[in-house]
């Protein structure tokens, strides 16, 4: 585990004010290959001290409509207190999350951002990716978006991909993806 310089904008920053502590999201910097994986915590330190504090976890999966889903699953384990785990999803049918899918496959090292509950401070730290292990994910996500994305305005509502979701979240769980057990 190495630091890192990874930069964010503004307007990043500050929609992360919004997020709820614990939520993991994806940061994509424009014009470049980095993608950082930010989250907030309630106690920075506990994260600091701790030895590899994130596990990332992908899968994609289709519904039983054929709308594909990408799941990324995360688990932070502070030096203090419980682990915790959490998921986001990614639509395949939306140009921004295929951008962010095509790019995290190709990070040998993740960047990882904890910040503060109050977003003043932050810790970066870069986790190494297995070769293995991206290799698996490139692979995922070429079946789930073999058909390119269907260019739905993120600003549009996709209750196609709402509805796939549903049905993933009614099976499955964070600790099903990082264990990789879905069936």
């Amino acid at each position: 585990m190495e630091k890192t310089g990874v930069v964010i904008g503004r307007d990043s920053w500050l929609l992360l004010r919004d997020e709820p502590l614990y939520s993991a999201r994806f940061i994509d910097r424009d014009g470049t290959d980095e993608l950082a994986l930010v989250v907030r915590v309630e106690e920075l330190e506990w994260f600091v001290e701790s030895g590899l504090p994130l596990a990332v976890s992908l899968c994609t999966w289709q519904s039983s409509r054929g709308v594909w889903l990408s799941a990324i699953a995360y688990q932070l384990s502070p030096s203090f207190g419980e682990a915790r785990a959490g998921v986001f999803f990614l639509n395949p049918r939306r140009a921004e999350d295929v951008a962010l899918l095509d790019k995290l496959p190709r990070q040998e090292r993740l960047a990882a951002i904890f910040l503060s509950a109050d977003c003043a401070t932050h810790y970066t730290i870069s986790l190494p990716q297995d070769d293995e292990l991206r290799a698996g994910w490139r692979e995922r996500i070429a079946h789930a978006t073999q058909a390119g994305p269907d260019t739905i305005p993120s600003a549009e509502p996709d209750p196609a991909f709402e509805a796939a979701l549903v049905e993933f979240q009614d099976r499955y769980s964070a600790q099903d993806i990082l264990l990789d057990e879905l069936s």
